[in-house]
């Protein structure tokens, strides 16, 4: 059987029934965020953004032109899964794995046709997972630095590709025959490239006051320390049984562990880069919707990557009658959730009413039957409806009176828009104002819906605006049944300046100033480092390191400097003075650019900045010439040419200019961003020498 072939016929045959699918379907997920390209957003990602906004560009703003970027994500996702799982084993197994990737419901209806930026992360996961694949296969160092690339667009696609770097730590530490990767300058080049293409989500959340940033942390981790709550635990088993379909989801925590014992005792190469791939994502997010509520599709990288495992095994058990019994059921019963779930919304099969007991359906919650909340087609259409009424309202008014209209949710901004895209909605909440305007002492119409049960009277307080008219209630009908209804306010003469406390990212002022808050970070930083890890332990270690340097004698790099010079003598004998002189050019060389920056700048030290009170300090007291540190400088740049010359002893020179850093801050010598630049020189100006004099001369 030509499963190649075979894998290309599935894989368009499943395009075009998601390409006829997506133009009839609403948008049930906001992507209309991409109207407004920015750096970032408050709960997105630039990526996605701005391939729907291209989309959108040649098909239009309507709902197949949102989602069509997924559908060819999702396409170019399947084949270099098949690409991965081919080699990790062979083509049969790849095409068992794109077939299961299409029937779990995760995958092939959640994330393939409503807009996510969970699916522009399964594309980069993937080509992540087969370029490390690559590395392995070929040891090709020059892979890294694509590596590198792929992992920045991970990240600017969602966080949680955070654990990309995380995953191929685990598996070099846990594969013997790869850990010499440790001691070459390619792996940390390319988390430096991941991360300056992770700066424009940064720069974002500097000028934002962290939004994202606190907001992701808080959704995921929660505000505070919690204790351990089975509730949460069971609803996000509950929610992931549904995600992946039952029957699939018991085969796949059964594959879990079966692809850990593999690796554990048989050492096998793919079974443990599927495992370093996928089990990290599994075993963190279950571990932490144990202590708070989060959502299902976080383990969706898991689940993917496990999906080469799990074909692996169906392949592999695949004789025994009762196993196969099994496996029908489970695909069938998979396949009929992401069969009837486009049926249910296009043409109401399978009527959702006669499932649930009698006194679910009859429950009420907030003035609507139970039953409207959990039929996904009704969230699906309700916006139109809404759309039409809001435009509706507008019209009544004169052109020049027509008032802003505004909510407290995000999510109902981007929905109505997307029901309306001439519409322009703003949402004023405590987290971030989308879109900011200047609205001062205009009218705005705000909207709500019975399940908030807000009105901007208890949102925003008396004070926001002058008056507030009476509230309209706008019910929604589907069939003749009510599933919700809507709330108008009019509010009048607005002004920002009166909004409560809380809002502390000023919904309407103007942005952070990007250096500044960078500055502000930086004293935070040296403040935790300075103050908040004080003790005893490390005050023993670097008194002494401290008292030297205020007689200005600086004992750690001569510390270093004599324990490269033996280490040099006992590995490069035959080389020794060549070596040595290319050391002491590649040492003046960075105290050169160091001191001439130091004064070109002429930076206040610490004890420049705060008052004595404010700053630890032991022996060494200066105020000026702060950036960059020369110590930290120095002292990099011996360890990088040791790191280049003699690798033996690579973990050390880790170690020395780690710490070289730490202690300047400290010590209260140097903000973090001096130790940083610093470090910076030491390693460019060891690494530009090193390399020109291999390049022209024979490698020390």
């Amino acid at each position: 059987m030509n499963y190649k072939l075979w894998f290309w016929i599935v894989n368009a045959v499943s395009t075009a029934l998601r390409l006829l699918l997506i133009g009839k379907i609403g948008l049930a997920i906001d992507g209309v965020y991409a109207k407004f390209l920015d750096m970032s957003y408050f709960d997105h990602h630039s990526f996605i953004a701005c391939l729907i906004k291209t989309s959108t560009l040649i098909f239009g703003n309507n709902e197949f032109a949102v989602k069509f970027p997924t559908i060819l994500i999702f396409f170019f996702a399947s084949w270099v899964l098949f690409i991965c799982a081919k080699k990790l084993y062979n083509e049969k197994t790849a095409f068992a794995t794109v077939l299961l990737l299409n029937v779990l419901p995760a995958f092939s209806f959640l994330g393939s046709v409503i807009t996510m930026s969970n699916l522009l992360l399964v594309l980069f996961w993937t080509l992540a997972l087969l370029i490390f694949i690559l590395i392995i296969e070929t040891n090709n160092k020059n892979y890294w630095y694509l590596l590198g690339i792929v992992t920045g667009f991970a990240m600017l696609s969602k966080y949680n590709a955070a654990l990309i770097p995380f995953s191929i730590f685990m598996f070099l530490i846990l594969s013997p025959y790869h850990r010499f990767w440790f001691k070459k300058k390619e792996p940390y080049l390319a988390i430096i490239i991941s991360i300056l293409m992770f700066l424009p989500a940064v720069i974002w959340n500097i000028e934002n006051n962290w939004e994202t940033f606190g907001f992701q942390l808080n959704h995921g981790l929660g505000s505070s320390l919690s204790k351990f709550s089975f509730t949460f635990f069971g609803k996000f088993i509950e929610s992931q049984i549904k995600y992946v379909s039952p029957l699939l989801f018991l085969f796949f925590i059964a594959g879990a562990f079966l692809c850990v014992k593999e690796a554990y005792r048989k050492k096998d190469q793919p079974v443990l880069i599927i495992a370093c791939f996928s089990l990290p994502v599994l075993i963190f997010f279950n571990g932490v919707v144990a202590f708070n509520e989060t959502l299902p599709h976080w383990t969706a990288m898991g689940y993917l990557v496990l999906s080469i495992y799990a074909a692996h095994l169906t392949l592999k058990f695949w004789h025994i009658k009762q196993f196969r019994a099994y496996s029908y059921v489970a695909w069938a019963l998979a396949l009929f959730m992401i069969t009837i779930a486009p049926l249910r919304v296009l043409h109401r099969v399978l009527p959702i009413e006669k499932f649930p007991p009698k006194d679910q359906i009859e429950k009420m919650v907030h003035k609507t039957p139970k039953l409207e909340r959990i039929d996904v087609e009704n969230d699906v259409y309700k916006w139109k409806e809404v759309g039409n009424e809001t435009k509706k309202i507008l019209n009544s008014y004169p052109p020049n009176e027509r008032p802003f209209i505004f909510t407290h949710k995000n999510y109902i901004a981007s929905k109505l828009v997307a029901s309306a895209p001439e519409l322009m909605v703003f949402c004023i909440n405590d987290k971030i104002n989308f879109w900011q305007h200047n609205l001062k002492n205009k009218n705005g119409l705000f909207i709500c819906n019975d399940y908030l049960l807000k009105n901007p009277r208890q949102e925003y307080g008396d004070k926001v605006f002058t008056s507030y008219a009476n509230t309209e209630e706008f019910p929604v009908y589907i069939s003749e049944r009510k599933i919700e209804s809507f709330f108008f306010t009019l509010c009048r003469s607005f002004n920002p300046s009166k909004l409560p406390d809380r809002y502390a990212s000023n919904a309407i002022g103007a942005k952070k100033e990007c250096f500044q808050e960078l500055i502000k970070f930086d004293h935070a930083v040296f403040g935790f480092i300075n103050s908040g890890l004080k003790c005893k332990f490390l005050d023993l270690c670097t008194a002494p390191i401290s008292y030297c340097d205020s007689i200005n004698f600086n004992v750690s790099f001569f510390a270093i400097l004599i324990v490269s010079i033996a280490i040099l003598w006992k590995n490069k004998k035959d080389n020794f003075w060549n070596t040595i002189v290319l050391l002491a050019i590649v040492l003046a060389t960075g105290s050169a650019v160091t001191y001439f920056l130091k004064y070109y700048f002429g930076r206040y030290r610490p004890l420049g900045v705060f008052s004595d009170g404010d700053v630890n300090t032991l022996f060494e007291k200066i105020h000026s010439n702060s950036f960059p540190s020369g110590h930290t400088s120095i002292a990099v740049s011996v360890c990088t040419f040791m790191f280049m010359t003699v690798k033996k002893y690579w973990y050390w020179y880790i170690f020395f200019a780690l710490f070289s850093g730490f202690y300047r801050i400290y010590a209260g010598s140097h903000f973090p961003s001096d130790v940083l630049c610093g470090a910076l020189i030491g390693i460019l100006s060891a690494y530009l020498i090193v390399s020109l004099y291999k390049h022209y001369k024979v490698s020390p």
